[in-house]
């Protein structure tokens, strides 16, 4: 009998170790199975960062794409050397201009003097159309310009160089002009940065004047006198198409910038751009 109980207490306590081994296995089996659940889910998670990094930059690359094929759909370049109304006008890479990278790309010029080649004291019809050479000193017209500012809103970058070698630049955040009926008048100046000075405000709502059509506010015809087409108030602040000069002390003519030469100084060049807002 005491045979038996032994046998019977020997027993349950080797099916008692064996259950404590069992679940021992258990829970080893559970903590390996959780481990390779975590690499999994590491794994996806990787794998999930890198493809969301890989659709941002294909974004990224496709939003650059859509803004260069927009701004040349916008500002395609015909390559005739010769102005014709409303149909060429030449394109400036600007790169570390003053070292103000959202002015780097590229702009339409629409006015450029260097050296007086070109006559800027000309008609109403000339104006509108345009003359000059892309290749050198010109003025783009006043009915492509217009043509071109409806499309979209444009910024207007104007750079200037005097004769001691100092170049400044004024960029307005805005510009547009007014139809022939409204006289070309400058109807949007926005906001002003640069450093030659703000001395295009001043001229915000004024007409466009030459010498055969006076439309500045002046008893006399600004044009006529200064010699050459300018949104004239009465008469001016900037004149930038007026007689090439290079000795222009104490003359008030010639390319003015008040704020940067003040009335008579003369400068030695301008270039005057723009291009649709956020083309950069």
């Amino acid at each position: 009998m005491l045979l038996a109980v032994v046998f019977l207490v020997f027993g349950a306590v080797q099916i008692t170790n064996h259950q404590h081994l069992l679940n021992a296995h258990r829970i080893d089996l559970q903590g390996f199975h959780f481990e390779l659940l975590l690499t999994h889910l590491t794994e996806l998670e990787n794998r999930l960062q890198t493809t969301l990094h890989e659709i941002a930059q294909n974004q990224s690359q496709q939003l650059e794409q859509l803004k260069l094929l927009r701004y040349q759909c916008d500002s395609t370049l015909l390559h005739s050397d010769t102005l014709q109304p409303n149909s060429n006008y030449r394109l400036e890479n600007i790169s570390g201009l003053s070292n103000v990278p959202s002015l780097d790309g590229e702009w339409i010029v629409f006015q450029y003097r260097s050296n007086g080649s070109v006559d800027f004291n000309r008609t109403w019809d000339e104006y509108r159309t345009g003359f000059g050479s892309t290749r050198g000193e010109h003025w783009l017209g006043l009915a492509a310009l217009e043509q071109i500012l409806t499309k979209r809103s444009h910024e207007l970058l104007i750079v200037m160089e005097n004769f001691k070698g100092t170049t400044v630049y004024a960029h307005y955040a805005a510009f547009r002009i007014g139809t022939e009926q409204e006289k070309y008048a400058i109807t949007t100046v926005g906001k002003y940065d640069g450093t030659a000075g703000d001395s295009l405000s001043f001229h915000n709502g004024s007409k466009f004047t030459t010498f055969d059509q006076d439309n500045d506010r002046h008893t006399l015809n600004c044009a006529t006198v200064y010699g050459g087409g300018w949104w004239f108030k009465d008469c001016y602040s900037c004149f930038l198409n007026g007689v090439y000069i290079t000795t222009s002390q104490g003359m008030e003519k010639g390319l003015i910038w008040y704020s940067f030469t003040g009335p008579f100084e003369s400068l030695k060049s301008t270039k005057m751009m723009i291009r649709p807002t956020g083309a950069l």
